[in-house]
């Protein structure tokens, strides 16, 4: 007799009709379903009954291209950026959008963003074309910015920002380096990975476990307990676009459609049936899993278990093709809850293949890079960017028929709320402002935030 292998009973991917044909970017799971980012400033989310554009003006209603998207830990709340310094964030229980865009005045493009804690405490990273990289961090209805600055000071694009469910950043660029954030100093260099490969995703697990996908196909893994990145041959060719991991599941996607899978504890990557050739951007493994790429292209597959909070637990017990990974029981302290006596410096490495685990041990590391001592609230004026201070906004008074909840954040501009796609509510005696605004003019006067509210 044969066998019909692993995965002959799993559901398989299926193309999902879209209203829309706008390039969808980055994909998420939340607690409301996947939502998608994508050209024209859209947010794009299946809230229960099938897809629809929930915003298509972006945080600030000048349409920019929304390249990059992040989730609380929670999955309440969507944060995104993308062209001229759009930035912003949206609610999915309260359907609130929050406009950031141009934090310090800067109006650069962004092109990675990561978020670390849940909806009203949380911490983001967002990373500009130049390489530097802006923390930022909320306290109820207040934000702090940081200092932009280029981890250790390197100065290559970073191609993708990650945050772990224990709080610690994560960053590559385009010259083979991976960054860490440190609890003292910002950001520590954790080794080169690959000098002459290109990368495309990283994605960042509990107690030190990074994956970055790749291009020959290969999947990188750095262990905090060995200090070193381990190549993984997932692919004979082409690249690895993104990747994903969701309980016991790891799926990474390949050039034209192609997509590779393995689970339950297999030695070995296999391609798996996608029902299209097309480009493939994206994807998220959840309550459906979800492939997002060009022309509004959604792919899903049903699960039929609710992914909680965006996030999962480290499910890799193994390496590429065979190879078994055992996780180190005796490995240094990195949680930040060790003595500090029982620390010392390490040096990072290049990537090569596992060998034994190290006896040394590193500091302790947090998501948040040291800001500049926080202020009090500010009077309504420009900031210079050539400060680098952080700033706090406080709430300003909202109309009584938009008042926020504990959760929400009070930026300096817009907090919109909606009751339609395309129904704008103007509270009492607002201050009208531009409907757009440019690279060369960035406002200087922050204005009151105006509401929308979309289903």
């Amino acid at each position: 007799m044969w066998g019909l292998g692993a995965d002959a009973n799993d559901p398989e991917w299926q193309t999902v009709e879209t209203p829309f044909s706008n390039d969808l970017f980055e994909v998420v799971s939340t607690a409301r379903g996947p939502f998608a980012v994508g050209d024209g400033g859209i947010i794009a989310g299946d809230r229960g009954n099938g897809w629809e554009i929930i915003t298509d003006d972006g945080p600030n209603v000048s349409k920019n291209q929304m390249r990059t998207l992040a989730v609380t830990d929670d999955g309440k709340r969507l944060w995104f950026a993308g062209s001229s310094g759009a930035l912003g964030c949206y609610d999915v229980e309260t359907n609130r959008k929050y406009d950031y865009s141009y934090p310090n005045e800067m109006t650069s493009t962004w092109e990675s963003i990561a978020v670390s804690g849940t909806i009203g405490s949380e911490k983001v990273l967002i990373a500009n074309g130049s390489g530097e990289v802006l923390p930022a961090s909320l306290d109820g209805f207040t934000i702090n910015w940081g200092v932009l600055e280029k981890p250790a000071d390197k100065g290559s694009t970073m191609t993708g920002l990650a945050a772990s469910p224990d709080g610690y950043g994560y960053g590559i660029d385009t010259s083979g380096n991976a960054f860490m954030t440190t609890k003292n100093d910002g950001w520590k260099d954790i080794g080169v990975i690959e000098s002459q490969v290109k990368f495309y995703d990283i994605w960042a697990e509990q107690n030190g476990r990074v994956y970055v996908a790749a291009g020959q196909g290969i999947l990188y893994r750095y262990d905090n307990s060995y200090r070193d990145w381990t190549p993984i041959g997932v692919a004979e060719k082409g690249a690895l676009h993104a990747f994903d991991m969701y309980k016991n599941q790891m799926v990474a996607l390949g050039d034209g459609g192609l997509m590779y899978q393995r689970t339950d504890g297999g030695e070995r990557w296999e391609q798996i049936h996608t029902p299209t050739g097309d480009t493939l951007y994206d994807l998220a493994l959840g309550d459906p899993d979800i492939a997002i790429g060009k022309g509004g292209l959604v792919l899903e597959r049903p699960r039929g278990t609710t992914r909680a909070a965006g996030k999962s637990p480290d499910a890799d017990q193994y390496t590429g093709r065979g190879e078994v990974y055992d996780a180190d029981t005796n490995a240094p302290d990195d949680s930040g809850t060790g003595s500090p006596n029982q620390s010392t410096a390490q040096q990072p490495r290049t990537a090569r293949p596992s060998q034994q685990p190290q006896s040394e041990s590193v500091q302790p590391t947090a998501m948040s890079p040291q800001p500049q001592a926080s202020t009090s609230a500010r009077p309504q004026q420009a900031q210079s960017r050539k400060q680098r201070q952080p700033r706090n906004t406080q709430p300003r008074q909202q109309p009584e028929s938009a008042a926020p909840t504990q959760s929400e954040p009070q930026t300096r501009a817009e907090a919109s709320v909606s009751q339609s796609p395309n129904a704008t509510v103007q509270p009492q005696n607002d201050v009208s402002r531009p409907q757009e605004r440019t690279r060369s003019q960035p406002q200087n006067q922050p204005e009151k935030p105006s509401d929308e509210r979309n289903n």
